[in-house]
């Protein structure tokens, strides 16, 4: 009977006994990585000096780089702006006054040339009165009648001082034969009165051919 029961116990039972579960350990389906454990090593080591240093930096070139477009702007606004817009206005007006000064040269031009022509045309209206006048003394030479021709003649010399500048430009020569030729006619008067209707012709062409260069 001993035996028996020192059997019995020895004997595993076919039994067994309920084990608490709440108190085993749950484990994960996935196991850990070593990527995990790298990451939870690195988020668990400080940020080192050149991580810090290059964080400070960053910041203080920020805060630079901020204070740079803020000056900027400020310049751009305060300084460089008002010279530009004031640099416009001068060239504004500067433009304005050109135009002004072109418009005074174009009128001075149409008065120069007003004046031009009016002195030309007094110029012509004394060459036609020498004309006149020599036309005069030749007529008064055909018809034998020298007082008439002096009278006439001395007319001539006394216009003719207004017109010897302008046919000098022309012909200096001529300039200086006109005088001596009237001086002809003046001296043939009482002595030959052929030759003084001859240089009286000799002026008339002469007078005409300044007629046809500057007058017509």
């Amino acid at each position: 009977m001993e035996d028996n029961n020192q059997l019995d116990l020895n004997e595993p039972s076919g039994e067994t006994p309920d084990k608490d579960i709440s108190q085993e350990p749950i484990l994960s389906d996935t196991p850990p990585t070593a990527d995990d454990s790298m990451v939870s090593t690195e988020e668990a080591k400080e940020p080192s000096r050149v991580q810090l240093f290059m964080k400070k930096a960053l910041t203080w070139l920020a805060v630079v780089a901020v204070a740079f477009l803020a000056g900027f702007i400020t310049f751009y606004f305060t300084l460089y702006r008002p010279k530009v817009d004031q640099l416009d206005q001068v060239q504004t007006a500067l433009t304005e006054a050109e135009n002004k000064v072109s418009d005074l040269e174009t009128q001075l031009s149409t008065v120069t040339e007003q004046r031009d022509a009016l002195a030309t045309a007094d110029d012509y209206r004394i060459l036609l009165s020498i004309m006149t006048d020599i036309y005069a003394v030749r007529t008064a030479l055909v018809e034998n009648n020298t007082s008439a021709a002096k009278s006439a003649l001395s007319d001539i010399s006394d216009t003719l001082d207004g017109i010897l500048g302008v046919i000098q430009e022309f012909d200096e020569k001529l300039a200086e034969s006109l005088p001596q030729r009237l001086n002809l006619i003046r001296t043939n008067i009482d002595g030959n009165l052929e030759n003084a209707i001859a240089d009286c012709d000799l002026f008339i062409k002469d007078l005409r051919d300044i007629e046809k260069a500057l007058y017509q």
